[in-house]
């Protein structure tokens, strides 16, 4: 047990663990956006779907305390790896040369950033409800808590769609490099594969991306009202 522990106190292990703890939140993410995308077939679609999550409060909360432990363990080993990084190498380098550093690797930490900002205003605003201007809770014709009515108030605001839609091109950035390079740390590498395991971080970023934005812009062009 203490060897184990050991490891993953380890540079080696901490990439580990870095790389595991985030496909389970881009698992998440992409469950997300997947329940989210029943906004497209209507009310009654949507507001069940809310209801059946709440309906199972020990699983909920289970998951929910879950991701939060999961989030934090990412945000925590992101910044020790950073500095650990930046102790192991105190001065800069005086010439920078991002020939082989794709954009999206080279901003990881700014990216992460704005995803961690976009959660937490997420969270305060269609989540709690304490951030930005929304309706009272309404209750649909089935009885049920109307989210779907909820999203329609939120992303008619213009305000709220800029920032929506900056903290989806935030998340596509991370996505893209961060998918690819977990796969490579987990040791997911073989020639015949490299070329499909390289696309898997564009293709779930392009995926995500895609489905948040299409129900952001949906309700606010009145696509769907």
């Amino acid at each position: 047990m203490t060897r184990l522990l050991r490891h993953f106190q380890s540079s080696v292990g901490s990439k580990v663990l870095l790389a595991l703890s985030g496909l389970g939140l881009v698992g998440y993410v992409i469950f997300h956006m997947l329940g989210n995308l029943q906004v497209f077939e209507g009310s009654r679609a949507l507001n069940s779907y809310a209801a059946f999550l709440r309906d199972m409060p020990i699983v909920l909360w289970t998951a929910r305390i879950g991701l939060l432990g999961i989030a934090v363990i990412h945000v925590a080993l992101a910044i020790h790896l950073s500095l650990q990084n930046r102790r192991a190498r105190p001065r800069a380098y005086a010439i920078h040369r991002y020939r082989y550093a794709s954009i999206a690797s080279r901003t990881m930490a700014a990216s992460g950033l704005v995803v961690l900002l976009f959660i937490v205003f997420h969270l305060l605003h269609l989540t709690a409800g304490i951030v930005g201007p929304s309706p009272p809770d309404r209750i649909d014709a089935d009885g049920y808590r109307d989210v779907y009515g909820l999203l329609i108030h939120a992303f008619q605001n213009p305000v709220i769609v800029l920032i929506y839609v900056a903290g989806q091109v935030g998340l596509a950035f991370h996505l893209h490099h961060a998918v690819s390079s977990s796969l490579q740390t987990l040791g997911f590498e073989h020639a015949a594969l490299n070329g499909l395991l390289k696309a898997a971080g564009p293709s779930v970023a392009l995926l995500v991306v895609l489905g948040n934005v299409a129900i952001i812009l949906a309700v606010f062009l009145r696509i769907v009202r």
